[in-house]
């Protein structure tokens, strides 16, 4: 097997690479049961541990940070809603390019993805955002042509320290072994703590602001709100227990021995609780409970929920996810969307981690070191894509105007799968709404037209053709008037119905190819083309329509000359 270097050209000793290196141990600075838990949490205990952290001892501050996320119930609520949101997302590989060699990066990592190993730790890499960084110790499988990570096991921050002198580097606590190197140039060792194997952890920085990682984290943030709600919360418990439980009084008489006030004692005390009283029935015991100031019923519970809000605001972004207010459903989609952001900017950063300290390794060890960018890339996250009510409302409204999608991309979008043939099937086209047939006008009889003027002089042949023209015109438009005139508007009628029924049968002979053409076709292109494409017979329409226009035209005539001759 050829010899793997680290970030600095030492060879890396690959039986690191399949052991245990900094798991827990009995005696040492990593043990797995705290034996010196603070008792209880206030404001010197707090200071302290996160002076101590900011000096490079954070392991006070650590076990604080644990106990904090483990007995708050609303930050532990908040917190754990931001890991889920991030570990419940699609991961997805993209190689670096269409080279085939690329493409077989990409199924190596996939198939690695198999495992469920990344989708089981992601949880636990989100640990960081509470407390600024967290380690995962890797197991390698090494074999000739697949060196891959096997196991990814959680490791507790407080058995890792940062560098003091960086405030970055993570080194492991170890009291017996060589000091880790310096982390900056012409610092002393630094004993107590050993540094990591290359390739042998992956440490994930999750950083909610600008700074140090020894100083990040959410949990340090939210300590002092989680501590004066943990104040508050006792306050209401002392207030609850001295008014909110009725007061006992037992009453004996002067003449009442001793023996007979010892029973009525214990008979009013283990009633319930200590809230009670003995005493003489001569006597008075009066209880004042405050009016609006510290013994009010409900001014603990508002400043829990106030101290609650805070923690979301620096958790989630806003409290619209999680405290149920009034109009808080208006609400909710505008406070989801920030959440969404919030989302996102996690699964990139986890995306980032995973990408440097995971998958480049198991390439570099699998097929050698490659250049950079020309690695497979995980992404963790929704894809940006339009809804399924933006899709169907684009095919409703695009797809008569011309628009075309393959319907394999539409099925998958909808999560639908082709039918097979002869199934029962839901849905497909709308069929095609039948053509209005042609609508017959009435006949109408109207004045012939003047002939527009010949664009250049006539010859006498064609002024003699003309004149024979009209006097035939004429004197069939004589034989016309004179029929109509003994026969009377029946002959006109019949004309007419004539003449339409001739139009109506050349007009179908034309509308006839047309109407098929458009039930056939299945888009406006298709139905353009087939139009182009058909010869549709005129000449039956055209004739039809000349009879009619010239029988017409000869009636007006011989009427009009009828009308002159009787006028002169």
């Amino acid at each position: 097997m050829a010899r793997i270097l680290d970030q600095y050209g030492d060879p890396i000793e690959t039986k690191v690479l399949a052991q245990e290196i900094a798991g827990p141990d009995f005696v040492g600075q990593r043990p797995a049961v705290l034996s010196d838990l603070p008792i209880g949490l206030n404001p010197v205990i707090l200071g302290e541990a996160l002076r101590a952290a900011d000096g490079g001892d954070s392991l006070a501050w650590q076990t604080i940070a644990e106990l904090i996320e483990e007995k708050d119930a609303h930050y532990q609520g908040v917190l754990g809603t931001r890991k889920r949101s991030v570990a419940q997302l699609p991961i997805t590989v993209d190689p670096a390019s269409d080279d085939p060699q690329h493409k077989k990066h990409a199924e190596f990592i996939q198939n690695w993805l198999r495992l469920g190993l990344l989708e089981d730790t992601l949880q636990d890499i989100l640990d960081a955002i509470g407390k600024g960084w967290s380690v995962h110790e890797l197991t390698w499988d090494l074999q000739p042509g697949c060196n891959r990570i096997v196991a990814m096991e959680w490791r507790p921050q407080r058995w890792f320290e940062p560098s003091y002198q960086d405030g970055e580097t993570i080194l492991i606590r170890e009291a017996n072994a060589e000091p880790a190197p310096a982390s900056v140039e012409g610092a002393p060792v630094q004993a107590g703590f050993k540094s990591m194997p290359p390739h042998k952890f992956i440490v994930h920085k999750h950083k909610s602001w600008s700074g140090l990682t020894m100083r990040s984290g959410l949990t340090r943030t939210v300590a002092f709100l989680v501590m004066f709600k943990h104040f508050t919360t006792r306050d209401w418990g002392l207030f609850v227990q001295s008014y909110g439980l009725p007061l006992r009084i037992g009453k004996f008489g002067p003449g009442a021995s001793e023996e007979q006030k010892r029973v009525l004692r214990r008979a009013v005390f283990d009633l319930m609780g200590a809230a009670g009283a003995v005493i003489p029935d001569s006597m008075q015991l009066e209880m004042i409970e405050p009016k609006h100031g510290a013994g009010s019923n409900d001014i603990h519970q508002r400043r829990c929920d106030w101290l609650d809000a805070q923690i979301s605001k620096v958790v989630l972004g806003q409290t619209g996810t999680t405290d149920s207010k009034q109009g808080a459903h208006a609400s909710g989609a505008i406070h989801r969307l920030v959440q969404e952001d919030i989302e996102r900017a996690d699964a990139r950063l986890v995306s980032g981690t995973v990408n440097h300290q995971a998958v480049m390794p198991m390439i570099d060890m699998t097929f050698g070191s490659q250049p950079m960018g020309q690695y497979p890339k995980i992404s963790i996250g929704r894809p940006d894509e339009p809804t399924v009510a933006d899709v169907t409302s684009a095919l409703q409204w695009l797809g008569p105007q011309g628009l075309t999608v393959p319907a394999t991309e539409v099925r998958q979008r909808l999560g639908f799968s082709e039918p097979d043939d002869g199934e029962e099937v839901v849905g497909g086209r709308a069929p095609t709404p039948p053509a209005t047939p042609p609508h017959t006008l009435p006949s109408e009889v109207r004045p012939a037209q003047e002939e527009p003027p010949h664009a250049s002089a006539p010859t006498p042949q064609d002024e003699a053709e003309t004149a024979t023209k009209q006097t035939l015109h004429s004197q069939l438009g004589q034989v016309l008037i004179r029929h109509t005139r003994d026969n009377g508007p029946g002959l006109v009628s019949a004309l007419s119905a004539s003449a339409a029924r001739d139009c109506a049968e050349g007009f179908a002979a034309l509308c006839r190819p047309a109407q098929e053409a458009y039930e056939q076709a299945t888009s406006l292109e298709d139905f353009r083309a087939r139009l182009e494409a058909m010869k549709l017979p005129p000449e039956q329409l055209a004739d039809a329509m000349a009879n009619a226009l010239m029988v017409a035209e000869m009636a007006g005539e011989a009427m009009i000359l009828d009308q002159m001759r009787s006028d002169a």
